[in-house]
């Protein structure tokens, strides 16, 4: 029965390539993996190369690229060329932003003045921004107000003798400075003078005098202004 005859006709449509899904942005912490992934359509076979900025990586050849162990240095812009026989697609920029944690280049340094002098203790720590900064006496007595790079100390006193020590924080994590002393030094004081004398001509005579100040203490007598 001829109306039992049929024919199949097969359309083949060849097609470029087009991207269905861009490489998102990335933000990772310094020594984490990360990885881009590239959707695409098109006549088969389709072959990716992926790029930092604007120049290719070697053996970066799939869909998905990988990155282990990232450091600052990978830190930039990643796109995708993808192609076939008929034509090729770019994809949009994905930035990978790397996050390194605080490190100290320079710690604070150890000080000595006189009481009632000014002191100043610096740090200088490098790792993404922002920084913070906070200041600590004696390892556990946090100083309020104290957030800045540099702590300034105006007219120190004997009290504010110790240890001094910096923390740094960002996004991923802190670092405790070395701790760096200040010693207050104190001029001498009498706190006790030499008091009158009457004895008789023959016996002994004792003249004392009690100070205080930072040790140790040197005396010299003098009589009628003249250096005993």
């Amino acid at each position: 029965n001829p109306a039992n005859n049929t024919v199949a006709n097969v359309t083949t449509v060849d097609a470029a390539p087009t991207i269905t899904v861009q490489p998102a942005s990335q933000v990772a912490t310094a020594g984490t993996n990360v990885t881009f992934q590239v959707a695409a359509t098109g006549t088969a076979p389709l072959a990716y190369q992926w790029l930092f900025n604007g120049t290719n990586l070697a053996g970066a050849v799939n869909s998905a690229l990988t990155l282990t162990n990232v450091q600052v240095a990978e830190a930039g812009t990643y796109t995708v060329l993808v192609t076939n026989a008929l034509g090729a697609a770019g994809s949009s920029n994905a930035t990978l932003t790397v996050l390194v944690g605080p490190s100290i280049l320079t710690q604070p340094a150890n000080q000595t003045v006189v009481a009632g002098a000014g002191v100043a203790f610096s740090v200088v720590a490098t790792g993404s921004a922002p920084l913070s900064y906070q200041w600590f006496f004696e390892g556990t007595n946090l100083l309020s107000g104290a957030t800045a790079d540099t702590l300034n100390l105006p007219s120190v006193q004997l009290a504010e003798a110790g240890f001094y020590s910096a923390v740094i924080t960002n996004v991923v994590g802190a670092v405790t400075s070395s701790l760096a002393s200040l010693t207050v030094l104190v001029p001498p004081a009498i706190t006790s003078q030499p008091s009158n004398q009457t004895v008789v001509v023959g016996t002994n005579a004792s003249f004392t005098v009690t100070a205080t100040g930072t040790g140790p203490l040197a005396y010299q007598w003098a009589f009628d202004g003249t250096n005993l």
